[in-house]
This record gives C-alpha cells, sequence and structure tokens, in this order.
C-alpha cells in the first residue's frame, strides 16, 4: 500500500514463497522498491546512447558495422562521405561480397571471421572501390560486438583512410628504387657506412674497380678491410668528421683492390642523415683516378726532364710572362750573360738588358708573340754583367698554358759574337783585297 493513493509513482514489487515439507505455502514475504530509480537509469541509458550514436554518426573517421551473417548493421556519415553509398543504401547488403576489392576479399573475410570468434584485429590494410569507382585504401581495427549477455552479435570496425599516405609512400619506395638503381649504374665508385664504420652500400663502380663484389663488401669494417696501414688514420679523421656532420670535398686516397693493387680515388664524404635528422652514416661518392695520377706522375717527369734539358743545354733560353717580366733563364743564358737566374727573375727584361737602341724591335718582336705571332732569327744585343757587348739570334715563340692561352713568351737563342766578329774581319778583308786588286799596277782577270 502506497502512503499517498493518489500518487501515481511506480512501486515494484517482489514476493518469495516458503513451503513446508508438504508442499503447502508456510511463508510469503513481498519486498517493495520504487521504480522511480530504474527508470532514471533506463533513462540515462537512452541518453549515452543517442550521444554515442551522434559521436559514431560524426566521428572524422569511417565505422561500419556488420552481424554475424556478414551483413551491414553500421554505417556511419564518414563511411558515407568516402565509399560513396549512403546509409539507406548500404545496410543489409553483404559488406565483404559487395564492397570490398576482389584482391583483399579474402583476407578481409577472416578478420571478420576472426572478430566473430573474439579475436579482434588492429591495424588492418585493405583496399575498396567507392561508388564512382575509385580506390581507397584504408586501415583498419576490427573489433567484437556483444550484446547485454556477452554473446557475439558481430563486428564493428573503424577504419582510417590511408590512401593519400599509401600513395605517397609508394612515391617515396619508387623514389627511393630509382635512387639505388642510380646509385648502382653511376659511372663513380659510391660507398656508404654505419655509425660504426661498417659498409652499408656498394654499388656497381665500387665492386668494379676494388674486385670485391658487394656481397663480400657488406658489413665488413671499410678502414680496417679496404684502406691500407698507412693512411688508415687520415682516411678515418675524414669519415669521422663526416659523421659529425662535417663534410670532405675533393679528399684523395689510396684504396686496396682484392688482388693487392692501389686505386687511387678522389672523394667526396657526406653525412647521412635519416627522415627524423639524425645521423646515421656516411655516403661517400669518388673518381677513380689512378690513371690521372699516373698521368700525373708521368708529366712531371717529363717536367722534370724537360727543366734538366733547358738548364743544361748548351743555349740560352729566357722567358717571360705576359708583363714583360723573366720567368725563364737557364745556366747558359746566365754564364753569357753574367747575371745568375735569381738576380735576372722577376725584372723587366727589355727595361734592365736591352741596350736603348734595341728596347723598340725587341719589344715588338715579344708582343707579336704574346699575340701569337711568332719570330725566328732575329738579331739583337745585350750588354754582359762586365759591360761587354753579346749579340744573340733568337726564335721568340708563343708559350701556352694548358687551357691554351697565353701565357708568356720562350726565347731560344744563339751567341754569334763570335761569328759576328769573323764575319766583319772578313768584310774587312775582302774590301782590303778588291782594293789591293783595283790598284795593283799590273792587269788582273778572273773568269768563272
Amino acid at each position: 500500500n502506497k502512503a499517498d493513493p493518489n500518487d501515481p509513482s511506480p512501486v515494484d514489487m517482489h514476493i518469495s514463497i516458503t513451503r513446508d515439507d508438504d508442499g503447502k505455502i508456510a511463508k510469503m514475504i513481498a519486498s517493495c522498491s520504487d521504480g522511480l530509480q530504474y527508470r532514471g537509469a533506463e533513462s540515462d541509458l537512452q541518453v549515452m546512447t543517442s550521444e554515442l550514436r551522434n559521436m559514431l554518426d560524426t566521428t572524422n573517421a569511417p565505422i561500419f558495422g556488420i552481424d554475424t551473417e556478414g551483413f551491414v548493421t553500421e554505417w556511419n556519415q564518414k563511411a558515407a562521405e568516402l565509399i560513396g553509398f549512403t546509409k539507406e543504401e548500404v545496410i543489409g547488403r553483404q559488406m565483404p561480397e559487395e564492397f570490398i576489392s576482389a584482391h583483399h576479399r579474402a583476407a578481409v573475410k577472416k578478420v571478420l571471421a576472426n572478430a566473430l570468434q573474439g579475436q579482434d584485429t588492429a591495424n588492418f590494410e585493405f583496399g575498396l572501390f567507392t561508388k564512382s569507382g575509385m580506390y581507397k585504401i584504408l586501415l583498419l581495427n576490427a573489433t567484437t560486438r556483444r550484446d547485454a549477455t556477452g554473446n557475439v552479435t558481430g563486428v564493428v570496425a573503424i577504419g582510417q583512410d590511408i590512401t593519400e599516405r599509401h600513395q605517397f609512400e609508394q612515391k617515396l619506395s619508387t623514389m627511393a628504387s630509382d635512387l639505388q638503381r642510380l646509385i648502382d649504374a653511376v659511372n663513380a665508385p659510391i660507398f656508404g657506412i654505419d655509425v660504426s664504420g661498417y659498409v652499408n652500400e656498394w654499388n656497381f663502380k665500387s665492386a668494379e674497380i676494388t674486385g670485391f663484389s658487394k656481397e663480400e663488401a657488406m658489413g665488413r669494417d671499410f678502414i680496417a678491410d679496404f684502406i691500407s696501414p698507412d693512411t688508415r688514420d687520415i682516411v678515418e679523421v675524414v669519415l669521422t668528421k663526416a659523421l659529425y656532420g662535417h663534410a670532405t670535398a675533393n679528399f684523395e686516397f689510396p684504396i686496396t683492390t682484392k688482388s693487392g693493387e692501389v686505386v687511387e680515388v678522389l672523394l667526396n664524404a657526406t653525412p647521412r642523415i635519416d627522415s627524423n635528422g639524425n645521423l646515421v652514416g656516411v655516403v661517400g661518392v669518388g673518381q677513380d683516378i689512378t690513371e690521372k695520377k699516373k698521368a700525373e706522375v708521368q708529366l712531371k717527369r717529363v717536367a722534370t726532364d724537360l727543366r734538366k734539358l733547358i738548364d743544361n743545354t748548351n743555349a740560352p733560353i729566357f722567358g717571360i710572362d705576359p708583363k714583360g717580366r723573366v720567368n725563364e733563364w737557364n745556366q747558359k743564358a746566365a754564364e753569357i750573360t753574367g747575371f745568375c737566374k735569381e738576380f735576372v727573375m722577376g725584372r723587366d727584361l727589355i727595361a734592365d738588358f736591352i741596350s736603348d737602341d734595341y728596347k723598340e724591335s725587341v719589344a715588338q718582336v715579344l708582343n707579336n708573340a704574346l699575340n701569337g705571332q711568332e719570330t725566328a732569327n732575329f738579331e739583337f744585343p745585350m750588354y754582359t754583367k762586365q759591360g761587354r757587348r753579346v749579340d744573340f739570334l733568337v726564335n721568340a715563340a708563343t708559350r701556352r698554358d694548358s687551357d691554351g692561352s697565353v701565357s708568356g713568351v720562350v726565347g731560344v737563342g744563339q751567341d754569334i759574337t763570335e761569328r759576328k766578329a769573323a764575319e766583319k774581319e772578313s768584310k774587312t778583308l775582302a774590301n782590303d783585297l778588291a782594293k789591293l786588286i783595283d790598284t795593283a799596277n799590273a792587269p788582273i782577270f778572273g773568269i768563272d
């Protein structure tokens, strides 16, 4: 009984019956409770359900659900937006058969079947086609759905559209493959080491010039196994600097081949940095300069031989730069003039060593040579340190550098002082003989 018969509030009554040995009712206990608290709880549950439904519909992730037969029972707004099918078009249709690409259908069925057996799956990738025929890649978490009594009623799947990320990853993968092919095919030795100095990159050219295949080189200590002992310290300094972020360009070092020969390499060592900005190793891009080094040695040998020839030849040789300053003066030139090489080098040839009456003509010959016009058998005098006149017969030739640009003039001479004196004496004798013939008091005639 209620205290107030006009109070419409519901009352829940529970009756317990106790029976005696004969099965007759011996006792009956009745308990009552106010049903408002249960109705309030039901109301709260309805509010929570509504809020959850609203959250599922408006969340920025595609969510769908299926029952135990695989028919769609849940399809939120994001799923509709992403796939193009409205909720009304999807509900009640077979999920794997009608919406999953054939390539991924079996795998998706297995994931959903596992979830129906209580085995959840996280971060499962699969592809499906939208209503317009576009291909989308989703990252899926599939979770078992249960009712109030704990029985499995279906699966809820929460996805993430990773189509753009997947495309970006594919582009990165393509770029990485292209880069690897470029590294392998480029006509320059390229190697890489990790922070411990072990080889983790070895292209075809490195294998070709060293004789070690990629399989033989990978994982080996670069310095210990490929660098000769006398240069290990300096190579280690360069690679260590690169590991601390300091690149080195045009560093020459020898590398030992499989056959024990030495290959000279010109190297650029660059830090290798991962996507997080961490230094993870060194990349070395080299150039095989073995033949170049051999050519340089040969050129030095030739230059040394030529220098000896110039110094020891029995002809005076001098050279000037484009400004007319002496930059070559061999031993014979020093012997004839009395001016040593140290005294002459860097001085103005015409101003300091040519007499005034020949300055203009000598300057003209040298200027012509500086403009590529060479002169042969040009005579001019010079005065020695002791003031004695010396006559030279000179060939003035243009001097060029390795690029073909004019770098000066070289003059190869001949001391004709004695010859000039002999010619003068011969001419005097000839004149005297002619006078004698003309003034002789006897008839003189000649025939050929």
